[in-house]
């Protein structure tokens, strides 16, 4: 029931864009401005930069291994990577 529930959150945005492509987006000479596009690109030029300078900037050297959370003595110790 739960992942029936998270496809369906999922798919309501698209649902809604195509309801109102289909009744009030779809007419003769309505094209986005040139403005809007650009923005559009440079917003995901910028997402896209982000994910790839988080990817990098969070990513283990090769041969580390992942040591995950645990408390120790009441004490939160954050997980890390060690070398073996």
């Amino acid at each position: 029931m739960a992942v029936i529930l998270e496809l369906l959150f999922f798919a309501i945005p698209f649902a809604v864009y195509l309801i109102w492509w289909r009744f009030w987006g779809r007419q003769p000479g309505h094209v986005p401005s040139e403005r809007l596009i650009g923005l559009a690109a440079v917003g995901v030029a910028c997402a896209l930069a982000g994910a790839v300078y988080y990817g990098l900037g969070r990513s283990f050297d090769r041969g580390e291994k992942y040591v995950p959370a645990r408390i120790d003595g009441g004490e939160i110790t954050r997980g890390q990577g060690i070398t073996r």
